[in-house]
């Protein structure tokens, strides 16, 4: 347990000396290296191809611009701390897809440097209508799209004084809908899954929605067996009566 300890502290010691020494070679190297106008005219330039130079050429990236430099890669998980040394040109960096770790000294993979995944349609226009705020104000009559977290239109949508009810691309579900002002519990999640039932073809399964579109709360009175068989009875209902109470949906 006490070696485990003098390890710890040792490494953070360690570490503490390296920042140290990083910070002073930044003040020293801001006045390490200047070159006068006629510096390249007495350099002599050695050949750089790729065929002697085992990682990438750097045009004009030796002493003062003058001649053009070979960049070896240090492999990942190799210690990169010379490429902190400031003050001259560098001859090595991390190998692609790596970047120097200002912790650990070693070049480590570049996960966060991915690019970034292209926003969803919903978190598209979201950003536009934020971009095109006045000191934070809404432009009138614009619509704040509500994106759930896989980027995707929420069940519900408002716009003025309306609330109604979306597929996940954002297209309207016709037949649904509430005053703003009397839409505190819509929800629209019994339109959503009865549109997307809907899609895939299939038929049998019953979705009992309030006008708004959410999904209907029964009321069960009684024992256990009444409450059984009132579901039994709506069970009954055929698709093609469902249906016809929803003329107004399109697909």
């Amino acid at each position: 347990m006490i070696c485990v300890i003098l390890s710890e502290q040792i490494e953070q010691s360690t570490r503490k000396m390296k920042t140290l020494i990083v910070n002073l070679l930044l003040v020293v190297s801001s006045q390490a290296l200047i070159c006068p106008p006629d510096a390249c005219m007495t350099v002599r330039c050695a050949a750089v191809t790729e065929t002697n130079c085992l990682g990438r050429i750097s045009k004009n990236g030796g002493y003062c611009g003058c001649c053009d430099t070979c960049i070896q890669h240090i492999a990942e998980g190799k210690s990169c701390f010379n490429l902190l040394l400031l003050g001259a040109p560098s001859t090595a960096e991390c190998e692609p897809g790596t970047h120097c770790d200002s912790k650990t000294f070693t070049c480590v993979h570049s996960k966060s440097l991915a690019a970034p995944e292209p926003l969803s349609s919903c978190q598209s226009e979201l950003q536009t209508y934020l971009g095109n705020q006045q000191n934070g104000v809404p432009l009138l009559g614009a619509r704040k799209p509500v994106c759930d977290t896989n980027g995707n239109f929420s069940p519900k949508q408002c716009s003025g004084s309306q609330c109604y009810c979306v597929k996940k691309d954002g297209s309207k579900i016709d037949g649904y809908a509430a005053n703003l002002w009397e839409s505190s519990g819509q929800t629209c999640q019994c339109a959503r899954d009865l549109a997307e039932y809907m899609a895939t073809g299939l038929i049998g399964k019953l979705f009992y929605c309030t006008d708004d579109g959410s999904y209907q709360k029964y009321k069960c009175v009684g024992s256990n067996r009444k409450h059984q068989g009132k579901d039994t009875e709506y069970e009954k209902e055929s698709i093609s009566q469902m249906l016809m109470n929803r003329t107004a949906l399109n697909f």
